[in-house]
């Protein structure tokens, strides 16, 4: 119940509209909206939002282009792993999709700690890649970290 708990809450952190008044939504170029494209290319299977839906979710959070790093580091994530573990099955790439939506949240809430405590041989390969794919200095710009306080 836990897992659904965090990835609710990095959902609505990451994702969500700003609750503030002075918040001006941007509007992503032609260049962004291609990078879009191409990570919902690459997570389709897992991913029943459609493009304008992803957009717009992108456009009204506090840091769009931030928030677009993260996606691509997700979906190359996901792609990654299911070529190299050979992942079949519709339930099992929606639980590994799952899988990384929660460690990515991890990531945001505990900075970069190598892994959460007693984890699985998954959680690290997840944080592994998620890091190779995030930007340096991600975990340091405002807007990356998450706080419940």
């Amino acid at each position: 119940m836990k897992i659904f708990f965090y990835i609710i809450v990095f959902l609505l952190m990451t994702f969500s509209s700003s609750v503030q008044a002075k918040h001006v939504r941007v509007h992503l170029t032609a260049q962004e909206i291609e990078r879009v494209k191409v990570i919902k290319r690459s997570i389709a299977e897992v991913d029943q939002k459609s493009l304008q839906q992803t957009i717009t979710e992108l456009e009204n959070t506090d840091y769009p282009y931030l928030n677009l790093e993260i996606r691509e580091a997700m979906a190359k994530t996901y792609v990654d792993i299911v070529k190299e573990q050979n992942v079949q099955g519709q339930h099992k790439k929606e639980w590994l999709y799952s899988m990384i939506t929660l460690n990515m949240a991890y990531l945001q809430f505990t900075g970069q700690k190598d892994s959460v405590r007693g984890t699985q041989n998954l959680n690290k390969l997840i944080q592994y890649k998620l890091k190779e794919y995030l930007p340096s200095g991600i975990f340091n710009r405002p807007g990356f970290r998450c706080s419940l306080s």
